[in-house]
């Protein structure tokens, strides 16, 4: 009983010490500093057995005795060479599974801070931690007086690339839509270096374990729909408080704007030991844009500050801490080697049914949630969901080879949020968009201000050594492209009408006018968050806009305006959103002898004593109004709301409809 006693006050005496254990479970001592090998080699001799070191958690009690792990319990089984521990071996794993390693020689002793217990001589249980991340164990063998490490990529893929032959961009001919009138040309490269990469989207779960400091439980935000967003927050943080614990196939995010996946970026480098990869600087500057290489000016949105806000982001380049993607990057992990196909499902001969097995498409019941992850095939890399769930931010490291996206630091890749199951459209929208969607497809992050999905990566060492091979489409075509680009007039006039862009007015010809006044009417710049502020000049008119990835352009560029007014509190305009019928008349209110009305949907953002206050853009709707001289370019389109002005004393009235 003395010796028993012995035992407890040692174990339990040293603050924030280490304690070991032997193969039963039982503690047999602490120590503050590190064990020497010849004193482990002792301590598995004199207990008959490896000793087990148990690393100390922050806020964790040590166990006076271990429990032992089921044998029945054990999901994943790794036998390991002592020839594979001479350097450094890494063993991917999921959250929370129970896992065994079982060394081909005893062992002397394990050490690891993870929920474990020894099974026998040469093998030692454990359960995977429930964030995703690295986690280490060492373990000592008789032979060697230093330990070898084994690393644990808990969610991750770990991949070691030597002259890996990938293949980027792509042909005109696989994009399905006339949105970039540009090429960002095939070729083949060489990658050489070592990667850990997502394998699936970052979940709503992980997001909050990481920033639950952050997210506000009580959210106040005037924009109606960052409230929204931010009290879905305040409840997940709730949720989580309560369980503690992420399941490994948890929702995917699809609510988080690239700053904060950058900030959660930093903080699971920190939490690993990691030097944090981006660096926050504040800025004069009032628009997204890349500044040099690895230095960017984006949009900066905080689950407490309500205010339109930039930030100077650049890069440790010491660091190999987790941060985004760059867009050759993404487009790598997303071919996973393939170099043939267009898409991870096949060609454009593929069906809804092919994609589906690959992509989750029409699924999402609201704009908050997605899908759970890992649910369908994964790629040649071993990364799921790399299309369809969520889109995904992408970062361009030092251009974008875009020039519709001209300067932009970001774009979206990978997802679909347009196509939903109870779309009021979803038959029209899912046939042909989804085909749209392949490798070589983007969604624009204009503002940087798009509140999305994504996943994480690391170069470790940043070792990554990218070549290029061989030219497979000639650098000719976007050069040709960029001379037609400058002698536009004559071409632009004389396209062919867009024959996909339907205006919606023949789908509201018949509602009724309301007998409701619109007051207070607000032309101004579309801001972050979906606010509209003050810009110079109201009205930028274009001569013309007759093709689509003209209006796309304008859409994301400074010439675009959106709509604020008020109107009275009333039954008939409480409602979230409203039409309006906005017409074009002249000085003396006479109407032009061509139909200048467009019917454009307006959304409720905020009230004001006994007003409304409605606006033609918020954070998830955010069309562009752009204005034109000539009458044949008026319509709602799919990009962009275009209104004509003949003459600067032109107005425009405004008709509520029912």
């Amino acid at each position: 009983m003395k010796i028993f006693l012995l035992f407890l006050t040692i174990c339990f005496a040293f603050a924030n010490a280490q304690f070991y254990y032997d193969k039963h479970g039982e503690c047999r001592g602490a120590y503050k500093d590190s064990l020497e090998h010849a004193t482990l080699v002792g301590l598995a001799k004199r207990f008959h057995g490896p000793i087990l070191v148990k690393k100390p958690i922050k806020g964790v009690k040590p166990r006076k005795n271990l429990k032992k792990i089921p044998e029945n319990k054990i999901q994943r089984t790794f036998d390991v060479n002592r020839d594979s521990l001479r350097k450094e071996l890494w063993l991917e794993v999921e959250k929370n599974e129970f896992v065994r390693i079982c060394v081909d020689v005893p062992v002397v002793a394990w050490e690891t801070s993870l929920k474990s217990s020894i099974l026998n001589d040469s093998c030692l249980a454990f359960q995977v931690p429930m964030f995703v991340g690295v986690e280490s164990i060492n373990v000592y063998l008789p032979e060697s007086d230093s330990p070898h490490k084994i690393n644990l990529a808990i969610d991750m893929k770990y991949l070691d690339f030597k002259n890996e032959e990938a293949l980027l961009g792509f042909s005109k001919e696989t994009i399905n839509n006339d949105l970039y009138p540009q090429e960002d040309p095939e070729r083949l490269i060489s990658v050489t270096g070592t990667y850990l990469v997502d394998k699936y989207p970052i979940t709503n779960c992980e997001f909050t374990q990481l920033m639950l400091n952050r997210i506000p439980s009580k959210p106040s935000f005037t924009n109606l729909d960052r409230q929204e967003m931010a009290e879905k927050w305040a409840y997940r943080k709730k949720i989580f408080t309560q369980k503690n614990n992420c399941i490994t196939h948890d929702s995917a995010a699809c609510t988080i704007f690239l700053s904060q996946a950058m900030e959660y970026a930093n903080a699971r480098s920190i939490q690993e030991g990691l030097k944090p990869y981006y660096i926050f600087t504040s800025t004069d500057y009032q628009a997204p844009r890349i500044l040099s290489n690895k230095q960017y000016i984006i949009a900066f949105f905080d689950f407490s500050i309500d205010d339109d806000k930039y930030v100077l982001v650049s890069v440790d380049p010491s660091s190999d801490g987790y941060r985004l993607p760059f867009y050759n990057e993404w487009m790598m992990f997303a071919r996973g080697g393939d170099k043939k196909k267009t898409a991870p499902w096949g060609d454009t001969t593929a069906t809804f049914e092919d994609a589906s097995e690959y992509a989750i498409f029409g699924t999402h019941a609201s704009r908050y949630e997605a899908e759970p992850v890992g649910q369908l095939k994964l790629n040649g890399f071993g990364l799921y969901d790399m299309f369809g769930l969520v889109w995904e931010h992408v970062l361009f490291e030092n251009s974008n080879p875009f020039q519709i996206l001209k300067e932009r630091p970001s774009c979206l890749k990978g997802g679909s949020n347009h196509v939903r199951k109870n779309h009021i459209w979803y038959k029209a929208y899912r046939e042909p968009y989804w085909k749209w969607i392949n490798y070589g497809y983007s969604y624009p992050n204009y503002s940087s201000g798009a509140a999305k999905g994504f996943r994480l990566i690391r170069n470790i060492g940043n070792n990554a050594k990218w070549e290029r091979k061989d030219s497979i489409v000639n650098d000719k075509s976007v050069d040709d492209l960029k001379n037609k680009e400058l002698h536009t007039n004559d071409s632009l006039v004389n396209s062919e009408p867009d024959k996909d862009s339907v205006s919606d007015n023949e789908k509201l010809k018949e509602r009724k006018v309301l007998d409701v006044k619109v007051s207070d009417v607000f032309i101004g710049r579309r801001q972050l968050g979906g606010y509209v502020g003050t810009v110079t000049p109201i009205f930028p008119i274009m001569d013309s806009i007759p093709v689509p990835w003209f209006r796309h352009y304008l859409s994301g560029s400074k010439l675009a305006r959106a709509i604020k007014f008020k109107v009275e509190k009333n039954s008939l305009t409480r409602n979230r959103t409203m039409w309006v019928r906005i017409s074009l008349v002249k000085e003396d209110g006479s109407l032009y002898d061509f139909n200048t009305s467009v019917d454009v949907e307006f959304y409720r953002i905020g009230e004001e004593r006994d007003k409304y206050i409605f606006q033609s853009t918020k954070m998830f709707k955010d069309k562009a109004i752009l204005f034109t001289r000539n009458e044949k370019d008026i319509g709602n389109f799919k990009e962009a709301v275009v209104l004509c002005i003949k003459k600067n004393s032109d107005k425009f009235a405004f008709q509520l409809l029912e």
